[in-house]
């Protein structure tokens, strides 16, 4: 794998896993956010580059993943290149795996990051999850960001099959203890990293003890509803 790649890589998985929070364009306080996911130990942060430049002052040690486009295929808002030059460790790209110049421009973005030495996160869309990773690591994603795990025996082998990290992205709307369940359950059948919408401090913090110390999920939760206690004082 080249170097740049190498380095970068290992700032998102410090020890081979990998806590990720998005922060989308319509968030409210993005940069009250950023110190907040910053605190909680999370590894990185998924942005646009106009939120990035809105809170790159508050990022402390967080890495970033730039997206190139946006959360529902949006045309695309920056280049590989210009992820390099804001200084960005990964890329991530969503396409839809039935459309053809979405597939056309994974071809360029995955050729063009590697001869730049980024590494790309695909998020495949429109597929299930053997067809999501198979097109990812045809085109040569570094990273695969999953759809909705919702049968881990097959999440499992899928996983195995892949020679690549896949990260799951965490449904929406989950109670503390729903989240901290389906976060262990990711990891638990072989998850490199989970992409988990913003929290609660200390939500987050639990999640990120579950995939880095890999605690029992009953400790993580513990963590995660000290959130309740910390809001009734």
């Amino acid at each position: 794998m080249n170097l740049g790649k190498s380095l970068r890589l290992r700032r998102i998985f410090a020890n081979g896993r990998a806590l990720i929070v998005p922060l989308d364009p319509g968030a409210e306080s993005p940069v009250a956010l950023i110190r907040t996911i910053a605190r909680s130990g999370a590894d990185a942060v998924a942005l646009s580059p106009g939120i990035l430049e809105w809170v790159i002052e508050d990022l402390a040690g967080l890495a970033v993943i730039l997206r190139l486009n946006g959360t529902s295929r949006a045309s695309q808002l920056a280049s590989v290149q210009g992820a390099l030059e804001v200084g960005a460790e990964a890329v991530l790209l969503r396409v839809d795996g039935h459309l053809a110049h979405d597939l056309e421009r994974l071809g360029r973005v995955t050729e063009d990051a590697r001869r730049l030495g980024m590494p790309v996160i695909a998020e495949i869309a429109g597929e299930d999850l053997a067809g999501a990773v198979s097109i990812a690591v045809e085109y040569g994603a570094d990273a695969i960001l999953a759809p909705t795990v919702t049968d881990f025996p097959d999440f499992r082998q899928t996983v195995r099959n892949a020679g690549r990290p896949v990260l799951a992205a965490t449904p929406r709307s989950l109670t503390p203890r729903n989240l901290v369940r389906f976060v262990h359950d990711c990891m638990e059948t072989g998850a490199q990293g989970v992409l988990v919408e913003p929290q609660p401090e200390p939500v987050l913090a639990g999640i990120n003890a579950l995939v880095h110390q890999g605690i029992p999920f009953t400790e993580a939760l513990a963590i995660a509803e000290s959130a309740r206690s910390t809001t009734a004082e």
